[in-house]
Parts: structure tokens; C-alpha cells; sequence
């Protein structure tokens, strides 16, 4: 008896845990490599964006090549702009799900440093997601008001 209830409590907790067959599809969409085509606000062209993710400007994430690895949410980022520093970043990355939105949350992870002591990042909203392309939201403050950030990957 004591055995049965061990187990299905066991059972019980690694299905609270687990990732949604939602989340690790989505997941396992992103796997590849991406361009960061577009970025765009809600607001048109009235917000003029100075820097994103605290490092550098639109204009250097946009064209921005993306890898994202799926079975260990590890991936870079790299400018292609020629004004922009061209180097590559890595981040860490894993999507979840708070109700019926799912999220993308990643970090970047300097050089030398380890995934785990970065505690800062970022969480956008998967707005939508096929085979050749996805977009992500991110809510940002500006002037008083809540405005919205989309970005567009496109399947290279």
C-alpha cells in the first residue's frame, strides 16, 4: 500500500513539473536558425526605440542572425549590421506556459561566465509560430504608458 501511494504521488509530481505538449512543440519549432527580420511597436512609427535588452539599438538586432538548440536551450545571436559590433552572443532559453499564453524567457551569458549565475533576463510572449517564421512581444514602458515591442523571426 505504502509502495502504490510512493509511486503515484511520484507520478503525480513529475506530471506537475512537466513541460506541456504545447510548450515543447513550440519549443522544438524554434529549433534552427532564424533572422530577426522586423521589429515593430503597437504605437507605429510614433516610438523611436533608442536600445533593446539593454545593448545596442534596433537597427543592430535587426538582420540579427539567431541558433537556437532545442534539446539543451542553448543558442547565439550575432549582428550583421557593419555599425554594430559584430560578435556572437550566446543565451540560455526555454519557453513556458501562464494560462493559455506561452512564453519565451532567455538570458545572455557572457564569456566565461556560467548559465546558471546569470539570474537577469528577459520573458516575451509567443504571439504566433509556424514552420518558416514566429513572432514575440515584449511589453516596454514608454512616456508613461505600456507599449508593445514585436519581433519577427523568419526561417533562414
Amino acid at each position: 500500500m505504502k509502495q502504490t501511494f510512493l509511486l503515484l504521488a511520484l507520478v503525480a509530481l513529475l506530471a506537475a513539473c512537466s513541460t506541456s505538449k504545447q510548450v515543447r512543440s513550440s519549443q522544438k519549432g524554434l529549433k534552427g536558425n532564424w533572422t530577426l527580420s522586423s521589429i515593430t511597436t503597437d504605437q507605429g512609427n510614433k516610438v523611436e526605440i533608442k536600445e533593446l535588452f539593454n545593448q545596442a539599438s534596433p537597427d543592430c538586432f535587426e538582420g540579427s542572425e539567431w541558433t537556437f538548440v532545442s534539446n539543451n536551450n542553448s543558442g547565439t545571436y550575432s549582428f550583421m549590421d557593419v555599425a554594430c559590433v559584430n560578435s556572437t552572443h550566446s543565451i540560455k532559453w526555454f519557453m513556458e506556459e501562464d494560462g493559455q499564453d506561452i512564453y519565451f524567457l532567455w538570458k545572455f551569458i557572457p564569456d566565461g561566465v556560467k548559465p546558471k549565475d546569470v539570474t537577469a533576463g528577459y520573458k516575451l510572449k509567443l504571439i504566433s509560430e509556424s514552420e518558416t517564421e514566429f513572432v514575440l512581444a515584449q511589453d516596454a514602458s514608454f512616456e508613461g504608458s505600456i507599449i508593445s515591442i514585436y519581433y519577427q523571426f523568419v526561417k533562414n
